[in-house]
């Protein structure tokens, strides 16, 4: 198993418990999404854990990249947050699990335990939003047909609007041209159907993007 987190108390913490189950071997550990990349091609785990929020490369983003280098690897989210567009977007990517970093040690190793033989698991609270979703989708509520359609680069996006960046500091912060993430901008306010940069900021404001 790879364990990718930013908080290495974490990291320790789950690698530590590991040793506890059996069938849990830590092969790695490291703090961003791009070493994750880097760890599942080069050791292919059976399974990877992987934070939403961590510093450098969109987690989310990456995860196609762990199944095009490792299609064995599992991955599962482990995350602090629980909103619907990182849900939508993780099972839209073909995620084994969406764990909460509230569930207990023993309740993330034994759904964890549970995709190593197959299946798939998620915490209480993230199968209730699971439930209002579909609900909601069936009575074709706007909102969440405008969440359902974002891609990872135009949640990426978004996340950095949410944390007051203009274009120039979002292409720092992406490694791309500044042309480039205005490219990126306008396809995420068609996709949301929002035309200004003040609408997009509530938008993403409303996610839980700010700050």
């Amino acid at each position: 198993m790879v364990i990718a987190d930013d908080h290495e108390l974490l990291r320790e913490a789950l690698s530590g418990h590991s040793g506890k189950h059996a069938g849990f071997d830590v092969v790695a550990s490291v703090g961003d999404a791009q070493a994750a990349v880097n760890a599942c091609n080069r050791l292919h785990p059976d399974l990877l854990l992987l934070d939403i929020e961590m510093p450098g490369r969109d987690a989310l983003s990456a995860i196609a990249d762990v199944k095009t280098g490792s299609p064995s690897t599992k991955v599962v989210i482990l995350t602090a947050y629980c909103r619907d567009i990182f849900i939508d977007v993780a099972l839209r990517h073909g995620v084994s699990g969406y764990l909460l970093k509230t569930d207990s040690p023993a309740a993330i190793f034994e759904a964890l335990a549970k995709v190593v033989e197959g299946g798939t698991v998620y915490s209480k609270s993230v199968q209730a939003r699971l439930s209002q979703r579909d609900l909601r989708q069936a009575g074709g509520s706007p909102r969440s047909a405008r969440l359902s359609g974002l891609t990872p680069r135009e949640l990426e996006v978004l996340r950095y609007i949410g944390q007051g960046l203009d274009n120039e500091a979002m292409a720092e912060a992406m490694s791309l041209s500044k042309r480039t993430v205005e490219r990126h901008v306008a396809r995420l306010m068609d996709a949301v159907a929002i035309r200004e940069r003040a609408g997009l900021m509530k938008f993403a404001y409303d996610q839980g993007f700010a700050g």
